[in-house]
């Protein structure tokens, strides 16, 4: 009989021990969760990595873009300006005149 009594008496604290473990687990779960969610956007979302490195990337090709665009029109300002000094002064000087 005692044996009853004592299941009786320890049922209430192993409720509250299986209580408490529970809510640890659901808390556990739940930051796991919200870590996963967190790292998952960082890597893939709006503001992600993906979206810096693909940034960067154009950055690298507009920066190439700029700089073949910078030489070739320094080299056609150059051929401009050495067909400007091919042409006669006096053709010049009659159009401003008229």
């Amino acid at each position: 009989m005692s044996d009853i009594t004592d299941k009786i008496v320890q049922s209430p604290v192993q409720e509250k021990e299986q209580n408490f473990s529970f809510l640890q687990i659901l808390f556990l779960i739940l930051s796991v969760l919200f870590a996963a969610m967190f790292i998952g956007d960082t890597l893939f979302g709006k503001n992600s990595l993906e979206v810096l490195w693909s940034l960067q990337k154009q950055q690298k090709i507009l920066t190439k873009n700029i700089n073949y665009l910078s030489h070739e029109n320094a080299n056609l300002q150059k051929k401009l300006f050495e067909l400007k000094s091919l042409l006669p002064e006096s053709n010049t000087k009659e159009k401003g005149d008229e």
